[in-house]
């Protein structure tokens, strides 16, 4: 029987050996002098370590020196592939030929390996040399770019002609308003080129300068209408007498960007969008309306419009008849009367010039020979009287009526729609389910009744007008099934790659993982053996070994053998009671010890609390005094505290 441990153990004797009192074996003794837990010094850690590994059996130590071989191995591979795959960095990306020929031409001669990327898109150079070969070849200007900005003029010669400085002007302009454009985030490289003719004085009607620009966008990236009219209001802002209707942008692809192609056949981006969004929804609406039907992927449906975005205006003016009934009125009316006195005849005085002067005479000429005769003939006016005094009265009378008339200005809607195609495909029906020797069913097609309903769903989710002339048009085709031709997943690109890298954090992984539950953690961290199962194991152990030497006894030395091993396994039993007995007493002491000890406190706190009420009650005068005392030694630490502040800030 083991000697159970006792509560009252001093911890003087916490390191003490276990001692077995009995017949039976002890599994293990632990001896006095081993380390305790907690922080071990690292020597003695090692000779620990040491010990251990010396316990160690000839297959434990194999074992050991396979997983730090295979370790060792993994740090090495996977180092010696890091090395091979991220020797060489990228020195320069997506430069062009020239500038690319320039550079390998300048590492050649400054003796620095490099290579090429798949494509040749970026150049490689050694990590070790990336920065210093960036900075000598900045040292010589390269890359250069493809544009070559004002830097141009900075290194003009003695000499040079007018016609080189406006060359050297025109392509700096060329290549800064190049820059500018490429620092959009969509394009990738722009090329501008202007025609800037001559100016002279000689001629009164200058020809304007035109510009065009060639943009190259990014894999995935274009330009809306917004940014390519920034784009023209830039290079036309950038030249003189530069408008922006003589700038043309066309893309890598050889589209015309600017001027709109649309505007000139008289079509405009947003009347076309507008038309694909009315297309859009008409089809959603009738591929929601079926796919409750047929079933979803089952579906396909294309609606076409035909809209009239011309605009036309027309006055028309009429002017209405002002007889009865429809009298006319008079809008205005104006009168004018003027009299005018005679005047006798006057003259300046004399016998010729005061005489009246004679009557008016018209001459007659008498028809035949009556005129021949008697010669021409006078008609003598009436007499006019020197002394009458009427007076030449003129009158004039103006009336305007009012003319009936209408206006009327007709504006035709913008945007009206001519036609509404509708073409409508239907897969079969796919029944669910099995025939009779288990295949599932094929499909079936619609009937005419469904076909028919299903037409008249379509036209009214299409807004069908026969009038307007639409059409719609609904077949019931089977579709077909289209092969897969994508790759498997693990022959796309890419897969391989990442399999690489996936398989080398493994290894590590993996090694690091035998190496810590396979050797570092058995060396530091032993696995600890329960008393009870070890004892459990040993009386098992012990109790074979009664069993095989029992059976190898005489019947009558077999039968006493038993009686002596059941006396003994009583006698344990009744000892084992026994202690069991006495330490349930003394814990129950050690109970009633804690009750009494607690008890005690309680009314020793209950007494000093009632003694120190009672004084308060009996002694007000003193406790204030206390109190006043409490007060003043506080009000002097704080002054010494702020004077000791003052002094320390002075």
């Amino acid at each position: 029987m083991s000697e159970e441990a006792q509560p009252g153990i001093q911890e003087s004797e916490k390191d003490a050996a276990v001692v077995n009192i009995g017949s039976r074996p002890q599994a293990s003794a632990v001896p006095a002098s081993a380390p305790r837990a907690g922080k071990v010094k690292l020597p003695s850690k090692l000779a620990e370590l040491q010990m251990r590994f010396e316990a160690l059996g000839m297959q434990q130590r194999l074992i050991v020196a396979a997983a730090l071989f295979l370790f060792i191995s993994a740090l090495i591979f996977v180092t010696v592939a890091g090395r091979a795959k991220d020797d060489y960095r990228v020195l320069f990306s997506s430069v062009n030929e020239r500038d690319g020929a320039a550079i390998v031409a300048a590492l050649q001669q400054m003796n620095v390996p490099y290579k090429f990327t798949e494509g040749g898109a970026a150049i490689l150079v050694p990590e070790s040399s990336v920065y210093e070969t960036r900075l000598r070849l900045a040292g010589q200007g390269l890359p250069k770019a493809g544009n070559v900005g004002f830097e141009l003029l900075e290194n003009q010669k003695m000499g040079t002609s007018q016609f080189v400085e406006q060359v050297n002007y025109q392509r700096g302009l060329e290549g800064e308003l190049a820059r500018s454009i490429s620092s959009l985030a969509q394009v990738k490289s722009a090329r501008v080129m202007l025609a800037i003719p001559k100016q002279t004085a000689f001629m009164r009607e200058q020809e304007k300068p035109t510009a065009s620009v060639v943009v190259t966008m990014h894999p995935g990236r274009f330009l809306d209408p917004q940014q390519v009219a920034a784009i023209t209001n830039l290079v036309s802002s950038s030249v003189p007498n530069l408008g922006p209707a003589n700038v043309t942008i066309v893309d890598s692809e050889g589209s015309l960007l600017a001027p709109n192609p649309q505007r000139a056949m008289g079509l405009d981006s947003t009347q076309l969008k507008y038309v694909a969004e009315l297309e859009g929804a008409l089809s959603k609406r009738v591929q929601a309306i079926l796919e409750p039907v047929a079933g979803k992927e089952n579906v396909r449906a294309q609606v076409t419009v035909d809209m009239d975005f011309g605009e036309l205006e027309r006055t028309e003016e009429t002017f209405g008849k002002n007889s009865p009934p429809n009298q006319s009125s008079i809008r205005s009316q104006q009168t004018n009367e003027a009299a005018n006195p005679s005047t006798a005849a006057s003259g300046v005085p004399g016998a010729l010039t005061n005489q009246p002067p004679a009557n008016a005479q018209a001459p007659i000429n008498a028809p035949g020979g009556a005129a021949a005769n008697n010669g021409p003939q006078n008609l003598n006016g009436p007499p006019t009287s020197s002394s009458s005094s009427a007076n030449n009265i003129k009158k004039e009378s103006t009336v305007n009526f009012e003319v009936d008339r209408a206006i009327q200005r007709i504006k035709s809607e913008k945007g009206q729609v001519r036609r509404v195609s509708a073409g409508v495909v239907v897969n079969y029906k796919q029944p669910t389910g099995v025939d009779k020797e288990g295949k599932p069913l094929k499909p079936v097609p619609y009937n005419a009744k469904e076909l028919d309903q299903i037409n008249n769903l379509v036209r009214d989710a299409v807004g069908y007008n026969e009038r307007r002339g639409d059409s719609v048009s609904v077949a019931n085709i089977p579709f077909k099934v289209e092969p897969n031709d994508e790759p498997p997943f693990y022959k796309q690109p890419g897969v391989i790659e990442l399999s690489k890298e996936f398989f080398k954090f493994a290894i590590i992984l993996g090694s690091l993982g035998i190496m810590f539950f396979g050797v570092v953690k058995p060396l530091l961290f032993p696995k600890k053996v329960d008393d009870a199962l070890e004892e459990q194991r040993i009386e098992e152990e012990f109790d074979e070994k009664i069993k095989a030497e029992m059976a190898q006894m005489d019947p009558k030395l077999r039968e006493k053998r038993r009686m002596e091993m059941e006396l003994l396994k009583e006698r344990q039993r009744i000892a084992e009671e026994e202690e069991r007995q006495r330490i349930e007493e003394e814990k129950k002491k050690m109970d009633e010890e804690r009750t009494r000890l607690e008890e005690e406190k309680k009314n020793e706190y209950e007494s000093l609390l009632k003694y120190a009420t009672d004084f308060v009650a009996e002694n007000p005068k003193v406790v204030s005094g206390i109190f006043k005392e409490w007060l003043a030694a506080d009000a002097e630490k704080t002054n010494t505290a702020n004077a000791a502040a003052a002094a320390a800030a002075g």
